[in-house]
């Protein structure tokens, strides 16, 4: 059966000033950094230090990326993040109990790849990631978001699973490997899907790349 992840759009700017998100839990440590290239850092409580390999990650941790920058962080439920330049990205809450699982983040900017791990996999668990733009509701897929078409405010690429890109004015399905589609608009619909070029899904795919410049 297809794994879905829905894709909420609010009518809010991509990356407006204003913030966006969930209040952050106690800090515990959820991960750690698996990869990194160029210049990242963690802020907690408002203070910042900067990351390095096997740096570990705790709950409530704002990541954010420096220009050209490359930061994959693997968390204790398999779920694998990679960020790419310029991204802050916020781990709200990441908690498993049995038959329960909670995993919230919030993205504010940049490129991301994410694959979703085991708290993904039971559908009575929450898994979302909040933004200016709306939300994502994850159900163990994999998927790259940002903005790669001139003019675009979000552009989704499916790169595994099933995905519902939906907006006030409406919303389409990416139910195969390859297909994407694009919000042109604060507020207006999504486009109807389209399978995207290989020179698309590279260069969108290279945006979180460890070997594109």
């Amino acid at each position: 059966m297809a794994r879905y992840l829905t894709l909420a759009i609010a009518a809010l700017a991509l990356f407006a000033g204003g913030t966006c998100g969930y209040a952050s839990a106690a800090t515990v440590e959820v991960g750690s950094v698996t990869r990194i290239r160029g210049e990242a850092s963690a802020e907690t409580t408002g203070k910042a230090h900067a990351l390095a390999a096997d740096a570990k990650i705790d709950m409530g941790d704002r990541l954010t990326t420096g220009p050209g920058a490359r930061l994959e962080v693997t968390f204790f439920d398999g779920t694998l993040l990679t960020l790419g330049e310029r991204a802050d990205f916020t781990v709200d809450e990441l908690t498993v109990s049995p038959g329960k699982g909670t995993a919230l983040f919030t993205r504010t900017a940049g490129a991301i790849r994410l694959l979703a791990g085991s708290v993904s996999k039971q559908a009575e668990n929450r898994v979302e990631i909040a933004g200016n733009a709306g939300t994502i509701g994850i159900r163990g897929t994999e998927v790259w978001g940002g903005t790669v078409k001139p003019g675009s405010q979000l552009d989704v690429f499916l790169i595994e699973g099933s995905v519902e890109v939906r907006s006030a004015a409406g919303s389409v399905v990416l139910d195969r490997a390859g297909l994407g589609t694009s919000i042109a608009a604060v507020g207006g619909p999504p486009a109807a899907p389209v399978q995207w070029a290989p020179a698309l899904r590279d260069q969108a795919l290279a945006t979180v790349s460890f070997d594109s410049p």
